[in-house]
Formats: C-alpha cells, sequence, structure tokens
C-alpha cells in the first residue's frame, strides 16, 4: 500500500491510501503546507472494485460530473462518471467522517486526478462531524485580523477579486480564490484557506473569525448597501456545499449557515475591477461600514 499525505485543511489532515495498480496524479502546484492537526484525520482508500451504486439510492444527480446516493445504512456516495477517458469510480462511506472509500471499475491507464474524491469526501466528513461547510468564494485576511468571506458562484468576480487584493499595498492575506472552509466551534464562526484553488492558484493556510460577509458586484462606480440576515442566508446558502445528498445531516449544516448570517455583518459591494476598488473594499470592511448605497 502506497500512501499520499495532504497537510491538514482547516485541522483535518488527508491521506490517500492506494492499493493494486493506481496512480495518483500529483498534485496542483500551490503551496499548501496546512494548518495544525487538531481534529481526527480523515482517510480515502483507492482499490480496484465494484464500481456500481448496488442497493442504493440515488438522490441528486450533477451532470455530467457526477451522481450522489444513499446506501443501505442512510450514508452518502458519490458514483463519478467517467470522463475524459477516466473510468467510472465509486466513492462510499466505510466510517462516518473518518474512512472513505473510492473504487475503479478497471485499472486506470492514467494517474487519477484526486481532486473531485477528495473534496467530496472532506464534504461527506464535515457532514457528518457536523463541524463545517466548504464554501464556493474568495476570502482574505484584513490588516487587523478580520476573516472576510466573498461568497458567489461561478463568474461573480471571485478570482479576480483575489488577484486584487494580493497585488495592493500593502497586500492583504488572500486565503483562497476559489473555496474556502468555514467551521463552527463553541468559540465562533472560524474561516480557513485550503489547498484546492481556482484559476488564480491561491491556498492560503492562514484562518481568522469570520466577521464580515461581502457579496460582490463588479460595476462602472463604487457602492455599498446593507444585507439583511435573511437576505444573506437566501444567498450564502446557494454557494455552500450543504449536503442536500443527505438530508439527515441537513439540520447541523442549517445550523452553520444561520450562525455565518448572524453572528458576522452582511454587505453588498459593487465596484469595478481595479487596484484602487480592491483597498476601497478592504477599507469598508476596516471600517464596518453597512449604510445604503452611496
Amino acid at each position: 500500500m502506497h500512501v499520499t499525505r495532504v497537510a491538514p485543511v482547516a485541522g483535518v489532515a488527508i491521506a490517500h491510501e492506494v492499493t493494486g495498480h493506481i496512480r495518483l496524479e500529483q498534485r496542483d502546484p500551490v503551496q499548501w503546507d496546512g494548518t495544525d492537526a487538531t481534529e481526527p484525520p480523515l482517510v480515502i482508500r483507492h482499490e480496484i472494485g465494484d464500481a456500481r451504486p448496488a442497493g442504493m439510492q440515488p438522490v441528486l444527480t450533477v451532470p455530467p460530473w457526477c451522481t450522489f446516493h444513499i446506501d443501505r445504512a442512510g450514508e452518502p456516495a458519490s458514483l463519478f462518471h467517467g470522463m475524459f477517458g477516466e473510468v467510472d469510480r465509486l466513492l462510499t462511506t466505510v466510517i462516518p467522517g473518518s474512512l472513505y472509500r473510492v473504487r475503479y471499475a478497471t485499472a486506470p491507464r492514467d494517474p487519477v486526478i484526486t481532486l473531485q474524491p477528495e473534496l467530496t469526501a472532506y464534504s461527506f466528513a464535515l457532514a457528518a462531524r457536523g463541524t463545517g461547510l466548504i464554501a464556493h468564494a474568495c476570502a482574505f485576511i484584513t490588516a487587523s485580523g478580520e476573516g472576510v468571506l466573498c461568497p458567489g458562484v461561478s463568474g461573480t468576480g471571485k478570482t479576480t477579486l483575489a488577484r486584487l487584493l494580493g497585488a495592493v499595498d500593502p497586500p492583504l492575506q488572500v486565503l483562497t480564490d476559489d473555496r474556502a472552509i468555514v467551521t463552527l466551534t463553541s468559540e465562533g464562526v472560524q474561516l480557513w484557506g485550503s489547498p484546492w484553488p481556482g484559476a488564480a492558484g491561491i491556498g492560503g493556510t492562514a484562518s481568522a473569525p469570520l466577521t464580515t460577509v461581502i457579496f460582490i458586484r463588479q460595476a462602472l462606480s463604487l457602492g455599498r448597501r446593507a444585507v439583511s440576515p435573511r437576505e444573506a442566508f437566501r444567498r450564502i446558502v446557494n454557494t455552500l456545499s450543504m449536503p442536500l445528498w443527505e438530508p439527515a445531516r441537513c439540520g447541523h449544516a442549517l445550523e452553520i449557515v444561520d450562525a455565518i448570517v448572524s453572528r458576522a455583518r452582511s454587505i453588498e459591494l459593487a465596484y469595478p475591477p481595479t487596484e484602487d476598488a480592491a483597498r476601497w473594499l478592504a477599507s469598508e470592511v476596516e471600517s464596518g461600514a453597512s449604510a445604503g448605497v452611496e
């Protein structure tokens, strides 16, 4: 057995255990030194075997990539459809929150890209533990140490904003341009970077208390407006890895969303894609501005 280790993500170390004639592709070229290991590790075991979801109930299809299922024990699974010459792979739960298995229908000819099963297993584990969610977002830390989450679907300008924030003088500490981790503990909501970057290739290992949620919108001029917790809940929930494949655990996930919108201030900022606008955006967070549009 060969083991490939990933430094802790939000306190959770990841280990890929590989058996049989399976090779894992080298990870994306992002510098990822990881966080401190504060939680039990996550193990993902790769092996050749039956990749059919026999006896499982399909609950959610994400065409053309995968179909989520629930197994006989009520635990999640995901069938990744063979794309771009890949073979079908079935990710199943062995020990909820701790151990997951990826079975390949046949031995892959080329090295396996681990991004899909790794992200999915991590999402499954967070849901099983009830500790956090993955956010489709840009995230950064202000000069005063505030964690800022800028959620959005593809095309909202997350990567552009991340690049601009890293280019201002002095540069801000950008955690990610695509996938942030949000965890909930007795001490509050914490924001983390991840080793799964977007086009900007940013993977910051720091973390900070989440104090601000910014809904970003590119425009010709600067503008801001307050966002109510109700509106923030509706808008942010669509950008989080909610366990829709696992309704029994949606309750914990909704508690995390509620904590985000009730404890962090939410604003919408409109701006042109310039470094001056990025500096303005950061200053709006520092000042705690939440007035109407100017």
